[in-house]
C-alpha cells in the first residue's frame, strides 16, 4: 500500500505534466491561428511601464473582474484625482497624459500645430498623421472603460513602430465620468510583438482581444463629444497658428513645411481673421494618396477619388467652390491663395488654417450634426474672411455613403438641430451687441 509522501509525489509529477502539456498545445494552436499581424514573445516589455491599472481596473461593465488584474499600484500618467472637469460636467479630461520626447522644441521652430481627435479605433492613423506632418502634432483619445487599454497598447506600439510619434506627439485622455479608465493588466496577452507594418491590422486586434461585447454595443449608441475633444486638442497646441482636421484626413506629403512657411511670411501678418482653406478629397479604398495636385486630378478623372462628403451630404464642401481649385491651373508653386471666398452658406464645413484664438467649437453639440459648421457660423459673425490655398489638399480613405448614418446618428442629427437653432440666436446677439459697443457715438 502506498505511503501518503508517495500519494503526494505521485500528484505533484502529474500536476507538472498536465501543465507542461497545456503549455505546448497552447503555443501550437497560437502558431496555427494567432493573427499574422500579432506574435508572442517572451522578452517584449510590458505596457504597464507605461500606466499602471488603477483600483478599479478589473471591473468592466457587466460587473464581472479580470483575475489577471488584482494589485493595486500607483498611476505616474493618469491620476483620477486631477483631472479636468468639462462645460457639461460628464466628461473628465487629462491634458498632456503622454509627450513626446522633443515636443517643447518641435513647438518653439514651429508656428502652427496639427490638432486632432480620435476614438481607440482610429488610433492608427495617429501614425499616418506623424508620417505626414512634420510639426507639433496634438492628439485627444476617447477612452471610456476598457478602452484606456487599448488606448495604452496603441500607443506604446506607436512609440515603438513610429519615431515621429516618439517625438513630437502629445496625448490627452478624455472619458465619461460614468465610464472611467479600466486598465486590464494581463500578463500573458502583454507580451505581445506587434507588426509594424500592419497599423490597422493590429488596431483591429487589440480592440477584438480587449473590448468587451457590452461596451461595443454601448458605444454603438453613445454620442461621440467630437467638440470637447477638438478642443481639448487645440488647447494643447502652444503654436501661433491652429490647424483641427479630423484623424482619418492626411496630409499631402511636404505640406506642413509649406504651411509652416507660408504662416511665417509678412503677408498673413496684418490678417487676424483670416482662414486659410484645405480641400478634403475622399480617395477610394485600396488607392495610395496622391502625392501632388496633379496626382489629385488624375484621380478624380479616374473616378477613384472624389470630394469629401459629396455622396453623404454635398453642402458640406460646396461654398468651397472646388470646381474652381480642380481645373484653374496654379500660378505658383510656391503655397498661397488661390482664391478669395466671400459668401457663407448654412452647413459650410471647410478645414482651414487660422490663427490660434479663433473661436473654439461648441461643446453642446455632441454626436454628429453641426459639429464643425456651428463653429463657421460663429466665424462667419465675428467677421472672418475666407481664402482657398493653391496646392494643398488633404486625403481621406474610403468613399463615404449614406449607408453609414445609423439610426443613432440621425437621432444625434435630430437633437443637435435643436440646439442650432438655439446656438444661433445667441451668437448672433452677442456679435451684434460687442459691434454696438464697439461703435463709437456719434
Amino acid at each position: 500500500m502506498p505511503t501518503s509522501e508517495t500519494l503526494i509525489l505521485t500528484g505533484m509529477v502529474a500536476t507538472c505534466f498536465n501543465v507542461t502539456i497545456t503549455i505546448v498545445v497552447t503555443c501550437i494552436m497560437w502558431n496555427l491561428q494567432g493573427p499574422t499581424s500579432i506574435r508572442r514573445v517572451s522578452d517584449q516589455p510590458s505596457a504597464d511601464r507605461l500606466v499602471n491599472e488603477d483600483p478599479g481596473c478589473c471591473e468592466t461593465l457587466s460587473g464581472s473582474r479580470n483575475l489577471h488584474a488584482e494589485r493595486k499600484t500607483p498611476n505616474p500618467y493618469l491620476d483620477h484625482s486631477r483631472g479636468l472637469l468639462d462645460q457639461s460636467g460628464h466628461f473628465m479630461t487629462h491634458p498632456f497624459a503622454i509627450t513626446g520626447e522633443d515636443w517643447d522644441g518641435i513647438c518653439d521652430s514651429w508656428r502652427i500645430c496639427l490638432s486632432t481627435q480620435t476614438s481607440v479605433d482610429l488610433m492608427f492613423n495617429i501614425g499616418l498623421q506623424a508620417e505626414m506632418w512634420e510639426g507639433p502634432l496634438s492628439v485627444s483619445v476617447l477612452t471610456p472603460d476598457r478602452d484606456f487599454t487599448v488606448a495604452i497598447i496603441m500607443i506604446k506600439y506607436l512609440l515603438e513602430c513610429f519615431p515621429k510619434v516618439r517625438s513630437r506627439v502629445a496625448f490627452h485622455i478624455t472619458y465619461p465620468r460614468d465610464l472611467p479608465p479600466k486598465y486590464v493588466y494581463n500578463d500573458d496577452e502583454e507580451r505581445l510583438e506587434y507588426d509594424c507594418k500592419q497599423p490597422e491590422a493590429v488596431n483591429r486586434e487589440i480592440v477584438k482581444k480587449i473590448r468587451p461585447e457590452r461596451l461595443t454595443q454601448h458605444l454603438k449608441k453613445a454620442a461621440y463629444p467630437q467638440n470637447l475633444l477638438r478642443n481639448l486638442a487645440r488647447q494643447g497646441c502652444p503654436s501661433e497658428y491652429s490647424f483641427t482636421p479630423d484623424i482619418d484626413m492626411i496630409s499631402a506629403p511636404g505640406m506642413s513645411r509649406k504651411l509652416n512657411e507660408f504662416v511665417s511670411r509678412n503677408s498673413t501678418r496684418g490678417c487676424d481673421h483670416c482662414a486659410y482653406i484645405i480641400p478634403t478629397y475622399e480617395i477610394r479604398s485600396g488607392v495610395e494618396n496622391p502625392k501632388t495636385k496633379g496626382e489629385l486630378r488624375a484621380l478624380l478623372q479616374s473616378k477613384k477619388a472624389q470630394r469629401f462628403h459629396i455622396k453623404v451630404f454635398h453642402l458640406n464642401q460646396h461654398n468651397s467652390q472646388l470646381k474652381k481649385w480642380e481645373t484653374e491651373p496654379s500660378r505658383s508653386r510656391e503655397l498661397g491663395v488661390m482664391y478669395n471666398i466671400s459668401s457663407w452658406t448654412e452647413f459650410w464645413e471647410p478645414v482651414y488654417v487660422a490663427r490660434a484664438d479663433v473661436p473654439l467649437y461648441d461643446e453642446r453639440f455632441v454626436g454628429y450634426g453641426y459639429t464643425r459648421s456651428s463653429q463657421i457660423f460663429e466665424m462667419h459673425e465675428a467677421g472672418y474672411t475666407w481664402h482657398m490655398l493653391n496646392n494643398a489638399f488633404l486625403c481621406h480613405s474610403g468613399f463615404q455613403t449614406r449607408r453609414q448614418r445609423t439610426a443613432s446618428r440621425r437621432k444625434q442629427m435630430r437633437h443637435n438641430d435643436h440646439i442650432y437653432g438655439v446656438f444661433k440666436k445667441e451668437i448672433h446677439a452677442r456679435y451684434t451687441m460687442d459691434k454696438e459697443e464697439s461703435t463709437p457715438a456719434s
